[in-house]
Protein backbone atom coordinates (compact mmCIF):
# COMPACT_ATOMS: atom_id res chain seq x y z
CA UNK A 1 0.00 0.00 0.00
CA UNK A 2 1.48 3.34 -1.37
CA UNK A 3 1.30 5.88 2.18
CA UNK A 4 -0.30 8.59 -0.06
CA UNK A 5 -2.99 5.87 -0.17
CA UNK A 6 -3.91 5.90 3.84
CA UNK A 7 -2.19 8.76 5.25
CA UNK A 8 -5.15 10.50 6.69
CA UNK A 9 -4.65 9.77 10.47
CA UNK A 10 -3.26 12.57 13.14
CA UNK A 11 -2.56 12.43 16.82
CA UNK A 12 -5.07 15.83 17.07
CA UNK A 13 -7.60 13.20 17.32
CA UNK A 14 -6.58 11.89 20.62
CA UNK A 15 -8.22 14.94 22.18
CA UNK A 16 -11.65 13.46 20.72
CA UNK A 17 -11.01 10.15 23.13
CA UNK A 18 -12.49 12.18 26.12
CA UNK A 19 -15.54 9.61 27.47
CA UNK A 20 -15.17 7.41 25.05
CA UNK A 21 -13.34 3.27 25.18
CA UNK A 22 -10.36 3.02 23.61
CA UNK A 23 -7.99 0.00 22.70
CA UNK A 24 -4.54 -0.05 21.72
CA UNK A 25 -3.70 -3.43 19.49
CA UNK A 26 0.19 -3.40 19.14
CA UNK A 27 3.33 -4.87 18.05
CA UNK A 28 5.81 -2.80 19.27
CA UNK A 29 5.95 -1.83 22.92
CA UNK A 30 8.49 0.57 22.46
CA UNK A 31 6.03 2.33 20.13
CA UNK A 32 3.07 1.70 22.42
CA UNK A 33 4.34 3.56 25.41
CA UNK A 34 5.67 6.63 22.92
CA UNK A 35 1.79 6.97 21.79
CA UNK A 36 0.60 6.18 25.58
CA UNK A 37 3.01 8.11 27.57
CA UNK A 38 3.89 10.89 25.53
CA UNK A 39 0.22 11.49 23.61
CA UNK A 40 -2.51 10.13 25.10
CA UNK A 41 -1.77 10.22 28.88
CA UNK A 42 0.00 14.34 29.06
CA UNK A 43 -3.95 15.24 26.45
CA UNK A 44 -6.34 14.15 29.94
CA UNK A 45 -3.44 15.30 32.63
CA UNK A 46 -6.26 17.64 34.14
CA UNK A 47 -8.63 14.13 34.86
CA UNK A 48 -7.76 11.81 37.61
CA UNK A 49 -5.71 9.50 36.27
CA UNK A 50 -6.14 6.18 37.71
CA UNK A 51 -3.88 3.13 36.59
CA UNK A 52 -5.12 -0.38 37.73
CA UNK A 53 -2.50 -2.98 37.16
CA UNK A 54 -3.21 -6.64 37.02
CA UNK A 55 -0.10 -9.01 39.13
CA UNK A 56 3.13 -8.25 40.71
CA UNK A 57 4.70 -8.71 37.66
CA UNK A 58 2.95 -6.43 35.30
CA UNK A 59 3.54 -3.83 38.25
CA UNK A 60 7.13 -3.81 37.78
CA UNK A 61 7.26 -3.72 34.23
CA UNK A 62 5.12 -0.54 34.71
CA UNK A 63 7.39 1.27 37.19
CA UNK A 64 11.19 0.13 34.63
CA UNK A 65 8.83 2.46 32.46
CA UNK A 66 7.96 5.33 34.76
CA UNK A 67 11.93 4.97 35.43
CA UNK A 68 13.39 5.72 31.99
CA UNK A 69 11.00 8.02 31.88
CA UNK A 70 12.06 9.92 35.21
CA UNK A 71 15.75 9.81 33.47
CA UNK A 72 14.73 11.39 30.03
CA UNK A 73 11.36 12.91 30.01
CA UNK A 74 10.57 14.57 33.76
CA UNK A 75 7.54 16.50 32.42
CA UNK A 76 6.08 12.80 31.59
CA UNK A 77 7.18 11.69 35.12
CA UNK A 78 5.93 13.99 36.84
CA UNK A 79 2.41 13.00 35.40
CA UNK A 80 2.41 9.63 36.26
CA UNK A 81 3.78 10.37 39.35
CA UNK A 82 0.25 12.02 40.63
CA UNK A 83 -1.40 9.11 39.16
CA UNK A 84 -3.50 6.77 41.52
CA UNK A 85 -2.84 3.32 41.41
CA UNK A 86 -5.30 0.29 41.65
CA UNK A 87 -3.05 -2.81 42.52
CA UNK A 88 -4.36 -6.25 41.97
CA UNK A 89 -1.31 -8.51 43.25
CA UNK A 90 0.44 -10.29 46.60
CA UNK A 91 1.51 -6.95 47.88
CA UNK A 92 0.49 -3.12 47.94
CA UNK A 93 4.37 -2.43 47.31
CA UNK A 94 4.72 0.39 44.29
CA UNK A 95 7.46 3.06 43.64
CA UNK A 96 5.44 5.95 41.94
CA UNK A 97 1.92 7.53 42.23
CA UNK A 98 -0.22 7.06 45.02
CA UNK A 99 -1.85 3.49 45.80
CA UNK A 100 -4.96 3.96 46.53
CA UNK A 101 -6.39 0.24 46.63
CA UNK A 102 -4.50 -3.02 47.23
CA UNK A 103 -6.49 -6.11 45.95
CA UNK A 104 -5.39 -9.35 47.22
CA UNK A 105 -5.64 -11.46 43.95
CA UNK A 106 -8.25 -13.98 45.78
CA UNK A 107 -11.35 -15.87 44.87
CA UNK A 108 -13.12 -11.95 45.22
CA UNK A 109 -10.71 -9.48 43.72
CA UNK A 110 -13.07 -9.24 40.57
CA UNK A 111 -16.36 -8.32 42.53
CA UNK A 112 -14.10 -5.88 45.06
CA UNK A 113 -12.54 -4.34 41.49
CA UNK A 114 -15.80 -3.91 39.73
CA UNK A 115 -17.00 -1.87 42.93
CA UNK A 116 -14.42 0.57 42.87
CA UNK A 117 -14.99 0.90 38.97
CA UNK A 118 -18.62 1.50 39.18
CA UNK A 119 -17.71 4.73 41.06
CA UNK A 120 -15.15 6.48 38.17
CA UNK A 121 -17.04 8.98 36.80
CA UNK A 122 -15.88 11.61 33.83
CA UNK A 123 -13.41 13.41 35.54
CA UNK A 124 -11.27 10.46 35.28
CA UNK A 125 -9.18 8.61 33.38
CA UNK A 126 -8.79 4.51 33.94
CA UNK A 127 -5.88 2.78 32.30
CA UNK A 128 -5.63 -0.90 32.68
CA UNK A 129 -2.34 -2.58 32.37
CA UNK A 130 -1.84 -6.23 31.86
CA UNK A 131 -5.44 -7.03 31.95
CA UNK A 132 -4.94 -8.81 28.77
CA UNK A 133 -3.46 -11.90 30.46
CA UNK A 134 -6.88 -12.71 32.15
CA UNK A 135 -8.36 -14.54 29.02
CA UNK A 136 -4.84 -16.33 28.65
CA UNK A 137 -4.63 -17.07 31.84
CA UNK A 138 -8.21 -18.25 32.62
CA UNK A 139 -9.55 -19.33 28.89
CA UNK A 140 -12.47 -19.16 27.51
CA UNK A 141 -14.81 -19.14 30.32
CA UNK A 142 -12.60 -15.38 31.71
CA UNK A 143 -14.75 -13.45 28.36
CA UNK A 144 -17.99 -13.25 30.39
CA UNK A 145 -15.92 -11.74 33.65
CA UNK A 146 -14.36 -9.37 31.42
CA UNK A 147 -17.96 -8.03 30.22
CA UNK A 148 -19.05 -8.05 33.53
CA UNK A 149 -15.97 -5.99 34.73
CA UNK A 150 -17.18 -3.31 31.42
CA UNK A 151 -20.94 -3.33 32.18
CA UNK A 152 -19.68 -2.07 35.92
CA UNK A 153 -17.95 1.18 34.09
CA UNK A 154 -20.06 4.19 34.14
CA UNK A 155 -20.70 5.94 30.50
CA UNK A 156 -18.45 8.86 31.72
CA UNK A 157 -14.57 8.02 32.58
CA UNK A 158 -12.12 7.86 29.53
CA UNK A 159 -11.21 4.13 29.57
CA UNK A 160 -7.31 3.08 28.06
CA UNK A 161 -7.01 -0.17 27.52
CA UNK A 162 -4.32 -2.35 25.18
CA UNK A 163 -3.06 -5.62 24.08
CA UNK A 164 -0.50 -6.94 22.01
CA UNK A 165 -2.07 -8.08 18.30
CA UNK A 166 -0.87 -11.15 18.56
CA UNK A 167 -2.23 -12.52 22.15
CA UNK A 168 -5.81 -13.90 21.28
CA UNK A 169 -7.26 -15.41 18.48
CA UNK A 170 -9.83 -14.04 16.08
CA UNK A 171 -12.85 -15.16 17.74
CA UNK A 172 -11.53 -13.93 21.39
CA UNK A 173 -10.48 -10.29 19.62
CA UNK A 174 -13.63 -9.54 17.42
CA UNK A 175 -15.26 -10.27 21.20
CA UNK A 176 -13.22 -7.86 23.25
CA UNK A 177 -13.14 -5.39 20.52
CA UNK A 178 -16.48 -4.72 20.74
CA UNK A 179 -16.32 -3.67 24.29
CA UNK A 180 -14.38 -0.05 22.84
CA UNK A 181 -15.75 2.74 21.07
CA UNK A 182 -12.55 2.77 19.16
CA UNK A 183 -9.86 0.82 18.12
CA UNK A 184 -6.03 1.84 17.50
CA UNK A 185 -3.15 -0.70 15.94
CA UNK A 186 0.50 0.00 15.77
CA UNK A 187 2.13 -1.84 13.75
CA UNK A 188 6.08 -1.45 12.67
CA UNK A 189 6.66 -1.70 8.94
CA UNK A 190 10.11 -0.88 8.35
CA UNK A 191 13.76 -0.16 9.33
CA UNK A 192 15.68 2.20 7.49
CA UNK A 193 18.95 2.62 9.38
CA UNK A 194 18.92 2.86 12.89
CA UNK A 195 15.45 4.09 12.55
CA UNK A 196 12.04 2.37 13.19
CA UNK A 197 8.60 3.24 10.98
CA UNK A 198 5.57 2.50 12.12
CA UNK A 199 1.93 2.57 10.66
CA UNK A 200 -0.37 3.89 13.61
CA UNK A 201 -4.07 4.90 13.24
CA UNK A 202 -7.65 4.04 13.75
CA UNK A 203 -8.99 0.42 12.85
CA UNK A 204 -13.12 0.65 13.98
CA UNK A 205 -14.42 3.08 15.34
CA UNK A 206 -18.47 3.72 16.14
CA UNK A 207 -17.56 7.49 16.68
CA UNK A 208 -18.62 9.56 13.24
CA UNK A 209 -15.94 12.28 14.08
CA UNK A 210 -12.98 9.94 14.38
CA UNK A 211 -12.65 8.00 11.03
CA UNK A 212 -10.64 5.15 10.30
CA UNK A 213 -7.17 5.40 8.65
CA UNK A 214 -3.50 5.74 9.09
CA UNK A 215 -0.15 7.77 8.90
CA UNK A 216 3.38 6.47 9.11
CA UNK A 217 5.54 7.58 12.04
CA UNK A 218 9.08 7.69 13.67
CA UNK A 219 9.95 7.93 17.12
CA UNK A 220 12.42 11.08 18.02
CA UNK A 221 15.09 12.03 20.33
CA UNK A 222 12.59 13.10 22.75
CA UNK A 223 10.53 9.82 22.73
CA UNK A 224 7.33 11.65 20.91
CA UNK A 225 6.18 10.51 17.52
CA UNK A 226 6.82 12.12 14.86
CA UNK A 227 4.44 11.54 11.24
CA UNK A 228 7.19 11.56 7.96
Amino acid sequence: MHKDEWENFNLDVVSKFENLRIKILYDSPYALRSLLFYHIIPQFSPKNIFIAVYSDTMQRRLEKTYESMARISPEIAEILGKAKIIKIGSNDSISFGKLQHSIPMDSEWLKTFMKILEGLSDRDLMLFHGFSLLPRIYGESSLKYVLDLFESIPDGPTIISKSHRSIYDERTNMFINMLYDIILRIEKIEDVGLEEFYKIGVTQSIVMDVRPGFSRFKIDRSGRLVEV
